[in-house]
């Protein structure tokens, strides 16, 4: 153990680590992926247009799926042996798992959680609909390209929403939330994670209202999907309701969407503050600020800053030195979240 610090602060200092470190080294695994089995990836989103074709729709479809699915397994890379040799975690300990409860409560608690946390994001995505503002280039080519061919909705159910929350929330809230959770508690890890999730979309950091409010809406998002999954312990929740908000939508249908949210939320809101209260019961304030700015920065960093890599790889070295220091006194921890 670091002599300076006591046991819990150090399995705190090597949980963060490990997360920030396998966010930006997962990366680095990816590409190594990639070179070693002579594969030439191109984004597909870099080259949408508005007058793409269908038959380039389906290349693209096609391309972006691998590169989705390359890009999370560099992280399960590095995720899955540290897990399983400091935890001996299994799948059920990554959310995927109905807990124990049935089918009909985890549909609820999804939709619940959409009605409660998602208003905002799609209200400010109404009202951009309505009075659009500048953002990258390849979401101005999608909303703008026709919507009436399947082509167009293989495409979405990639970018948006039928991949994206899998992956999204089998590596934000079943592994960074349920990692720092073990050693900060549910409160801590939920607004952390949050923040990292927010901040990954760096398709929004162009300064304007509209990117502003998709920032606010996305944190509040976030935390709707960290709570559901602290308390359900399922991902099947999070998953249904951030599959929700990405489904595209015109104005009318996204108007008519927004207003049932709002009905939904009166309708879940006692119950929501009860959970909410359960599960940030620990950790204080100050706590929940300090790894909030922390993780935000460390997000934006990792989208702007090359040589972040280096860092996250002594990162994830040091995480790994501390927990086998922990290991090797106290024999293979066991997670404290039920």
């Amino acid at each position: 153990m670091l002599p300076f610090v006591n046991s819990e602060t150090q399995r705190r200092i090597a949980a963060l680590m490990e997360v920030l470190g396998v966010y930006v080294a997962g990366g680095v695994v990816t590409n190594q992926l990639v070179r070693l089995l002579g594969i030439s990836f191109r984004n597909p989103l870099e080259n949408l247009t508005v007058d793409i074709t269908g038959r380039e729709l389906i290349t693209a479809s096609g391309h972006l799926f691998v590169l989705l699915l390359f890009q999370y397994a560099g992280y399960f890379f590095l995720i899955i042996p540290i897990n399983w040799w400091y935890r001996r975690r299994g799948p059920a300990d990554y959310g995927l798992t109905r807990a124990g409860r049935s089918w009909a409560m985890l549909l609820r608690s999804g939709l619940g959680t959409a009605a409660l946390s998602e208003w905002m994001v799609l209200g400010v995505g109404l009202v951009n609909a309505i009075h659009p503002s500048e953002t990258v280039p390849w979401r101005q080519a999608f909303f703008e390209m026709s919507w009436r061919r399947w082509e167009f909705w293989l495409f979405s159910s990639v970018m948006s929403w039928a991949l994206i929350p899998v992956l999204e929330e089998l590596f934000f809230r079943g592994y960074c939330q349920r990692r720092l959770a073990e050693d900060w508690g549910d409160g801590p890890a939920i607004i952390a994670t949050a923040c990292l999730f927010t901040f990954a979309h760096a398709q929004y950091q162009i300064p304007n209202v509209y990117n502003a409010g998709m920032i606010l809406g996305l944190l509040l998002s976030a935390i709707g999907f960290g709570v559901v999954f602290a308390w359900t312990r399922s991902l099947i929740p999070a998953m249904l309701a951030h599959a929700v908000f990405d489904i595209p939508t015109t104005p009318r249908s996204q108007s008519l969407l927004v207003a049932a949210l709002v009905v939904g939320a009166l309708f879940s809101w006692r119950q929501a503050v009860a959970i909410i209260g359960q599960v940030f019961r620990n950790g204080s304030g100050v706590t929940h600020s300090i790894l909030a700015v922390f993780s935000a920065g460390y997000a934006v960093a990792a989208a702007r800053v090359r040589s972040l890599e280096y860092l996250a790889i002594g990162l994830l070295v040091f995480a790994v030195a501390f927990e086998a220091l922990d290991r090797r006194q106290n024999g293979i921890p066991t997670a404290r979240l039920p």
